[in-house]
């Protein structure tokens, strides 16, 4: 069953709030966690790897490190179970802020065209909303963007 709903646990919103910390650059990264009932519960935000692996004209914040990747979802595993895997990526700009929506879906349609996107695989677009973290969800199935509810609070 894909997402319907997205939250966050303390750890990946404290991740998050790293990041957004550190405006400057668009930044982005891997969403850890697991899908039961239409709920995607994540657990872990980590980063896409180190700032100067990317310097390449073709990388994009989308870009992740294969082998950095694989290292996060063995630990992942080692510490969480095989129920918590990677389950999307997330991006945040370089002012921290949520951007126009319509920003949004151009990274939605990029990553869905290289595989990352799908119906099980989200992407999260975090800033601030009027000095709160706030979020977007969106997955990508059958060549159709939907909008997820996000929820940057306390998990349930």
């Amino acid at each position: 069953m894909p997402p319907e709903h997205v939250q966050f646990a303390s750890e990946a919103r404290r991740q998050l709030l790293e990041q957004l910390y550190a405006p400057g650059r668009l930044r982005g990264g891997l969403l850890f966690g697991s899908l039961r009932d239409g709920v995607l519960d994540v657990l872990l935000a980590s980063p896409s790897g180190f700032p100067w692996w990317y310097a390449d004209a073709d990388a994009t914040v989308l870009t992740v490190d294969e082998r950095y990747a694989f290292g996060w979802s063995d630990c992942v595993a080692a510490v969480h179970g095989e129920q918590v895997d990677w389950q999307g990526n997330w991006i945040a700009y370089p002012n921290s802020s949520l951007p126009d929506i319509r920003e949004d879906l151009t990274w939605l349609h990029l990553g869905a065209s290289q595989g990352l996107f799908d119906g099980c695989h989200i992407l999260v677009v975090v800033g601030w909303d009027k000095g709160t973290l706030a979020g977007r969800a969106y997955s990508f199935d059958a060549g159709e963007s939907q909008a997820l509810e996000c929820n940057l609070g306390k998990m349930s």
